[in-house]
């Protein structure tokens, strides 16, 4: 017995060992993750500032390229407006007359200068006023240079005179007459016609544009509230102030609330300024808050920079909160000793959370890169796929597949491409519609026909329901009905799910006896869309972040296009979508009808006809490529044809008796010597029947309506876009056959 207590001593000393062991063991394992999670927070916090701070400078970036796109549109203005004031040889009153007269937007001036004595005359004035010296001082003056130098203004007006090849000059901002707008310029150098026995005189055609316009284009993506753009010089004078930018000049408004007294700070950041394109700061601004200020140069002029800035708070994570850390830690004592694995779980979640951040922010930034991304895909596999048939052109089954990828992604290409001229067009104001007669019934097939191949490969259930279309001629534009329906439906495939459902259904309901109201409703069982995204979705470039549609091409320019067409067309759209339930949309369009229709025309045109061989066609194409194209594709259906390089060499051919009697002229318009309009003109005015009524068929790029409507103007029967599809020329071609092609609608 007396040996039993030490043996007792010996296993509580144990005991206590393993105790002090295990509560070593907890206090090394909660500091352990004490430390990982605040390491791992750091990381994260980090990252995400990283990611916002990237995302922030590439937004500034885009904003600057939608600058300069803005202001070439408005360098080209003024080039062609000069051009052709020179051409005309008009007085200086004439040509400010024809620029009151095709100015279509009166908030952007344009002064006419003599550059030797700063006489001008100004959009803004009537067109009876006496010269106003503009840039003079002391006079009745039109504007005041604030943002650099008289001597450096006018030294950028004359350098406009005689720019370098592909060089765009800004003048920076002044402030134009007493409504105190901030104005950046291009100009252009006009021959202006002297009156009497005096020369004519070379004058500066000046355009002056708000710098409002160009801001009310800058917009940052959801969640930069709070960010502006401003224009500076490399001085760092404004050209166009944001509100929150204080002083007279970002450099004394960086200085007044950062370093009032370190003037040598205030010198390095302007040679900085001075010697880099761009560069991201982190400042202080009036309010004592913390911000970002990244600027970058214009390609277009080396001396303009755009100036992004944004509070660090608005777009950054705040520092790591310890006492949230620590009270994690008293909750991982409890935990630990009741369920490690609880602890493993918490952490595990923690993780999952910190990865669908960072991933909704990396979303955002792939979002910003969307449209430099879709172009170089298609145009890297239609190289890559060439090169590769290159190396295996003696293996017929794998270039054939090669050339079907190639294929896929020029069409891809092409649409891109479309969309964004559409788009480009609409925006300016430049899209015109036509009003021509065409079958509605006949549209819709081919659509169907244009879809046919996406349904199959999805396993589509599409339905059709096109009961009561008793009118079936309409006047309008089959192009851009086309376009709408085909991007509304295409949207429904891509976002529906092999073996989904999409359903196209057409009502008309007469208004009158001359008009017809058609109503388009496109349903589907697909992803659907959010309430949010709803409210932003026929915004350029617009797409929802969702990994299922990121994985699907597109650049959302689609809806866009749409809205703006339906819009135009004095039209309405609506939606209802739901997620994960579906999409419908509903187009309502009232059109005229074609009451002078004669179907018994058509009927013959619409017969099957098999062979071609007699046939006889003048392919009229200087492109040699586009050449062995066509004529390839038309010796597949037993079609020979000849070729006229231009359109003079057209007309030769026509006219020389001893050359081929032939039955129809596929025509190409941009072509040296003599373009395909003027050589239809020629041929239309020609005494011989036979080649004043021979069929002229348009094969060309252009592809607008205005463009449509310069051939069928000037005496072409049809239109075709390029690249071709030959199933319309063949439908054309068969028209030709029984006698009854006619000017019809564009691309049919």
């Amino acid at each position: 017995m007396k040996f039993r207590k030490p043996k007792e001593k010996i296993v509580n000393s144990c005991k206590e060992n393993h105790k002090l062991i295990l509560t070593i063991g907890n206090i090394i394992l909660i500091l352990s993750t004490v430390i990982t999670i605040g390491l791992y927070s750091h990381i994260l916090v980090r990252q995400k500032n990283e990611t916002s701070i990237n995302t922030f400078c590439s937004t500034v970036e885009t904003l600057k390229k939608i600058s300069e796109t803005y202001i070439l549109q408005e360098k080209a203005v003024v080039d062609d407006w000069a051009s052709y004031i020179s051409n005309n040889n008009m007085t200086v009153f004439e040509a400010m007359d024809f620029i009151r007269k095709v100015n279509s937007n009166p908030e952007r001036i344009t002064h006419l200068v003599d550059m030797e004595t700063l006489e001008a005359l100004s959009s803004s004035l009537p067109i009876d006023d006496p010269y106003t010296y503009c840039y003079v001082a002391n006079t009745a003056m039109l504007v005041n240079v604030s943002s650099i130098s008289e001597e450096e203004f006018f030294a950028k007006m004359r350098s406009m005179l005689n720019p370098k090849k592909d060089e765009v000059i800004l003048l920076g901002k002044y402030w134009l007459r007493d409504e105190q707008k901030a104005v950046v310029a291009v100009g252009s150098k006009v021959t202006i016609h002297k009156t009497s026995n005096s020369k004519d005189k070379d004058y500066l055609l000046l355009r002056l544009i708000p710098a409002e316009f160009m801001s009310s284009a800058w917009a940052f993506p959801t969640g930069f509230n709070k960010a502006e753009v401003s224009l500076i010089n490399r001085s760092g004078s404004y050209i166009f102030q944001s509100k929150s930018l204080k002083a007279k000049s970002f450099i004394e408004f960086i200085r007044t609330y950062n370093f009032q007294d370190a003037y040598n700070k205030m010198y390095e950041l302007q040679e900085e300024i001075n010697n880099n394109d761009n560069k991201l700061y982190r400042f202080n601004d009036s309010k004592s808050r913390e911000c970002y200020f990244y600027y970058s140069t214009l390609s277009l002029d080396s001396n303009i920079c755009i100036l992004g800035y944004i509070p660090v708070a608005e777009i950054c994570a705040g520092q790591i909160d310890w006492k949230i850390i620590i009270a994690v830690c008293i909750a991982f004592i409890l935990l630990i000793s009741l369920n490690g694995q609880y602890l493993f779980s918490m952490n595990h979640k923690l993780k999952l959370t910190a990865e669908e951040a960072q991933y909704a922010s990396e979303a955002k930034t792939r979002f910003l890169s969307t449209m430099s991304h879709d172009i170089r895909t298609p145009m890297n596999a239609i190289i890559g796929m060439t090169e590769i048939a290159k190396h295996h052109i003696n293996d017929p089954s794998y270039v054939s597949e090669c050339l079907r990828k190639v294929s896929a992604s020029g069409s891809h290409l092409l649409t891109l491409i479309n969309d964004i001229l559409d788009i480009s067009k609409i925006e300016s104001g430049k899209m015109t519609f036509s009003n021509i007669s065409f079958s509605l019934n006949e549209m819709l097939f081919q659509i169907q026909a244009i879809l046919q191949q996406s349904i199959k490969t999805k396993n589509i259930n599409f339905t059709t329901d096109f009961a009561g279309l008793s009118q079936d001629r309409i006047i309008g534009d089959q192009l851009r009905v086309r376009q709408i329906l085909l991007n509304i439906l295409s949207n429904a495939i891509k976002y529906t799910k092999s073996s989904g459902k999409v359903d196209f259904i057409v009502r008309q309901n007469f208004v009158d006896g001359n008009t017809t109201n058609l109503e388009f409703t496109i349903s589907d069982n697909g992803v659907g869309m959010s309430e949010e995204f709803q409210k932003t979705m026929y915004s350029s470039f617009s797409r929802a972040t969702d990994s299922r549609v990121n994985v699907i091409q597109g650049t959302g320019l689609g809806l866009a296009i749409v809205k703006q067409i339906v819009d135009l067309m004095h039209g309405t759209i609506e939606c209802q979508s739901e997620l994960n339930k579906g999409t419908t949309f509903v187009v309502k369009l009232t059109l005229p009808l074609d009451v002078n229709y004669n179907s018994t025309e058509e009927l013959n045109a619409n017969k099957e006809e098999e062979d071609f061989s007699m046939l006889k066609v003048l392919v009229t194409e200087d492109n040699d490529i586009n050449w062995e194209v066509i004529s390839v594709l038309l010796d597949e259906f037993g079609i020979k044809c000849e070729r006229a390089v231009n359109g003079l060499e057209c007309i030769e051919m026509l006219e020389n008796p001893k050359s081929t009697k032939f039955d129809v002229i596929l025509m190409d318009i941009q072509m040296p010597k003599m373009n395909g309009r003027d050589a239809t003109v020629v041929i239309r005015k020609s005494e011989n029947p036979y080649v004043r009524n021979i069929p002229i068929i348009a094969m060309t790029a252009d592809s607008f309506a205005e463009d449509v409507y310069s051939c069928i103007e000037v005496g072409m029967d049809a239109h075709v876009s390029k690249p071709i599809d030959i199933t319309q020329v063949m439908t054309l071609l068969r028209k030709v056959i029984y006698g009854t092609l006619r000017k019809v609608e564009p691309g049919v």
